[in-house]
């Protein structure tokens, strides 16, 4: 009876060790080659449904001095054109749009809402110093 269960052990453990022999050859084998796994596919995040219409830059403009410009802000677009005349740039897209004025070494950028034409920010940037305005500063942009 003890040899039984000795010979029942004996023989689990010579299974179990050419089982552990077998699966570690089989996984160190040089014969099959890794998986090659492609690149991933780089995805569009986002894509406008309507294209982008882009009006061409126009001609330097003959207005230099933008006082108040920033009380423009939450007022309708036609408000600022009609003080300032048309854009240099504009960017239309299906939400928002984005214009752009010439001023010296400044650029005053103006984002409206495309559905009610309500200005929502403008910000006043001196390209040589990299810095933006709380209001325009003639001598900041010349």
């Amino acid at each position: 009876m003890i040899s039984a269960i000795f010979f029942k052990i004996m023989k689990f453990i010579v299974l179990f060790l050419f089982g552990v022999f077998v699966i570690g050859c089989e996984t160190t084998s040089p014969v099959t080659s890794p998986e090659i796994i492609p690149e991933p596919n780089q995805n569009i995040i986002y894509e406008p449904k309507e294209e982008v219409q882009v009006i061409e830059e126009k001609e330097e403009r003959k207005i230099k001095y933008f006082k108040n410009i920033k009380s423009f802000e939450g007022k309708k677009i036609s408000a600022l054109q009609e003080k300032y005349g048309d854009f240099n740039f504009s960017k239309l897209e299906q939400t928002f749009e984005f214009h752009r004025y010439n001023a010296e070494d400044c650029r005053i950028f103006i984002q409206n809402y495309t559905n009610n034409k309500i200005i929502i920010h403008i910000t006043i940037y001196n390209l040589e110093t990299k810095k933006t305005f709380n209001q325009y500063q003639e001598n900041s942009c010349a």
